[in-house]
C-alpha cells in the first residue's frame, strides 16, 4: 500500500496544480495525459500511482520520485541533471526558470500512465517556476532514455521561460540541441534519417532539426540561439524569422546556404544505408536527379555507387536549380570525404577513380518545390588526365616514382601517399606530398617523385592521386618496391 507520508509529500509539491495547470502548461509544455486526468495533481495522486520516497539527485535542485527501486536510474539521472544544469545555465548562459531552494521534482511512472511527458508547475513568479515537476510515463524506457527525456524537458522549460512565439520546428530542435550530450543514440538516429531520399527538418525536429541548428551555430557562433530567443522575447516577433535574421547578420549568408551546408555535413560525417536513395548511371543520364529546390526546410538526397574503373561524371546544374552539394567518399577509408557545392548554371566534373560512393544533396528553397529541373549528367572518358604511364625504381638516392600523361584538364596537381611496413608488422602512412601541375594541357606532361627519406632495405607502397581544381581526388596508380640496401 502506498505510504501516507509519501502521498503527503507528493501532494504538497503540486497542491495547487488543479487550479493552475491550465494557465501554466501552455508556457512550459503540457504532458500528454490520457482522458480522465484533469491535472498534474490528479496524475500524481491517481490510485494507480505508487511513487517511492523522495531521492535527492542534486541537493536543493532536483529530487526523484520513482515507482521502482532503481539505484542505477538515480545515479544516471543525478549525473545528467548536473550536466544539463551546468551546460545550460553555466557554459551556454541561458536564463534558468528554476528558483534557488525550490527543487525540480521528477516523477517517474513505471506502469501505464497515459503517455505523460511534460513539465508543470503550481505557478510562475517573475519568470521562475513554482514547485516545478517533470511527469514522465517511463514504461519501456531505459534509464538512459529517462535521463535524456528529463534533460529535454528541462531545456523546453528553459526556452519557454522567454515567452517566445513559435509554431515551427525550432523550439523542439533547440531543446534537443542544447540538452544533447551527443551520444551514440543521437548518431544512430541521424544515420537512419539520412538514408531517406527526401528529408524534412520540420518532420524530424529532434534529429534533423537539431543538426540543422548545430550548423547555424557552427557558422554564426555559440550564442546564436540564446541571442535569437532574447531578441524574439524583447520584440514579440515570431522566433524563426528572428533566428534566420540573426544568422544572416552574423554570417552574411541566407537560409539556403545554411541548409545546403547542413546537408553536405550530414553526408560527409555519416555513411547511411544505400538502398533507399540509390540511383544508377542510366537514371542519372535520363534526368533522375531533380535539381529543383524542394519547398522549405527539406533536402532531396540521391546516392550513386560508381563501378570499378569508371572515369568521371560531368554535371551541368540547371539555371533554375536550387543550392546543391556533392559528397564524394573514397574507397581508401583513411581519406576523408570531399564536398563540392553546386549553384545555378555550374558545370563541374567529378572524378570517380578510387571513389566508393557519391551522395547528391539538393537544398530546399523559399519558396520551392514547383517545377522539376533535371541535372545534366554524362560520363566522361578521361578526367582529369588521359594516357597515364607509370614507372618506379629503387636507387642510391631513394625510391623514385615517375609518370607521364598524354593530356589533362582541371588538374591542380598530384598527391603522393607513402606506406611503410614497420619491423613489428604495422603499416605507417604518411603524406600527402603535393606535386603541382598546370591546369590543362593537350600534350604530354612528365612528373617525378623522389623519396630521399626512405630507410634502406624497406618495403614501401606509393599511391598517387590526381587532385582537381575543385579539390576532389582521383586515384591514379600505386606501386610497391623495396628500397636499396
Amino acid at each position: 500500500m502506498r505510504s501516507r507520508v509519501r502521498e503527503g509529500r507528493a501532494r504538497k509539491s503540486l497542491i495547487f496544480g488543479v487550479l493552475c495547470f491550465a494557465a501554466v502548461a501552455p508556457a512550459f509544455g503540457q504532458p500528454q495525459t490520457a482522458p480522465g486526468f484533469d491535472s498534474a495533481d490528479a496524475w500524481i495522486e491517481s490510485p494507480y500511482r505508487n511513487f517511492g520516497a523522495p531521492q535527492t539527485l542534486v541537493a536543493g535542485r532536483a529530487v526523484l520520485f520513482d515507482e521502482s527501486d532503481d539505484p542505477g536510474l538515480r545515479t544516471i539521472l543525478a549525473g545528467e541533471v548536473r550536466r544539463v544544469f551546468a551546460e545550460l545555465y553555466g557554459r551556454q548562459g541561458w536564463r534558468s526558470p528554476f528558483a534557488e531552494g525550490d527543487p525540480l521534482r521528477i516523477f517517474v511512472a513505471r506502469k501505464e500512465a497515459g503517455g505523460a511527458r511534460g513539465m508543470v508547475s503550481r505557478a510562475v513568479d517573475r519568470g521562475r517556476l513554482i514547485d516545478p515537476a517533470v511527469l514522465l510515463d517511463a514504461r519501456g524506457l531505459t534509464a538512459r532514455e529517462i535521463a535524456r527525456e528529463v534533460s529535454r524537458q528541462i531545456a523546453l522549460a528553459t526556452l519557454a521561460g522567454y515567452g517566445v512565439e513559435d509554431g515551427t520546428f525550432v523550439t523542439e530542435a533547440a531543446a534537443a540541441l542544447i540538452s544533447s550530450a551527443g551520444d551514440d543514440e543521437d548518431r544512430e538516429a541521424a544515420l537512419a534519417a539520412a538514408a531517406a531520399p527526401e528529408l524534412s527538418i520540420e518532420a524530424s525536429p529532434a534529429v534533423l532539426g537539431r543538426l540543422y541548428l548545430e550548423e547555424l551555430v557552427r557558422a554564426a557562433g555559440s550564442g546564436l540561439l540564446r541571442a535569437a530567443w532574447e531578441r524574439a522575447s524583447d520584440s514579440g516577433e515570431d522566433l524563426l524569422p528572428v533566428l534566420l535574421g540573426t544568422y544572416a547578420e552574423r554570417t552574411g549568408q541566407g537560409e539556403e546556404n545554411a541548409l545546403v551546408r547542413f546537408g553536405a555535413r550530414l553526408y560527409a560525417t555519416r555513411e547511411p544505408e544505400i538502398a533507399p536513395s540509390r540511383v544508377g548511371l542510366l537514371d542519372l543520364e535520363s534526368g533522375a536527379l531533380d535539381a529543383a529546390a524542394p519547398a522549405g526546410f527539406a533536402l532531396r538526397h540521391r546516392t550513386y555507387i560508381p563501378v570499378e574503373g569508371a572515369s568521371a561524371l560531368r554535371v551541368t546544374w540547371p539555371e533554375d536549380g536550387g543550392a546543391g552539394a556533392v559528397v564524394v567518399r573514397y574507397r581508401e577509408v583513411a581519406l576523408p570525404p570531399d564536398v563540392l557545392f553546386l549553384s545555378a548554371g555550374d558545370v563541374r566534373s567529378i572524378p570517380l577513380g578510387g571513389v566508393a560512393r557519391v551522395d547528391w544533396v539538393v537544398a530546399g528553397g523559399f519558396p520551392g518545390g514547383v517545377l522539376k529541373a533535371p541535372a545534366g549528367i554524362e560520363p566522361v572518358a578521361s578526367f582529369p588526365y588521359s594516357g597515364l604511364t607509370a614507372h618506379a625504381a629503387a636507387g642510391a638516392d631513394g625510391p623514385r616514382v615517375w609518370w607521364t600523361t598524354a593530356s589533362h584538364e582541371g588538374l591542380a596537381g598530384w598527391a603522393v601517399y607513402r606506406e611503410e611496413v614497420l619491423t613489428d608488422g604495422r603499416i605507417a602512412r604518411t603524406g600527402p606530398e603535393i606535386i603541382p601541375s598546370s591546369k590543362s594541357a593537350e600534350e604530354a606532361f612528365a612528373y617525378a617523385y623522389l623519396d630521399t627519406a626512405a630507410t634502406p632495405s624497406t618495403f614501401y607502397r606509393y599511391t598517387i592521386w590526381a587532385v582537381t581544381e575543385d579539390g576532389l581526388l582521383s586515384r591514379a596508380f600505386s606501386v610497391t618496391l623495396r628500397s636499396s640496401d
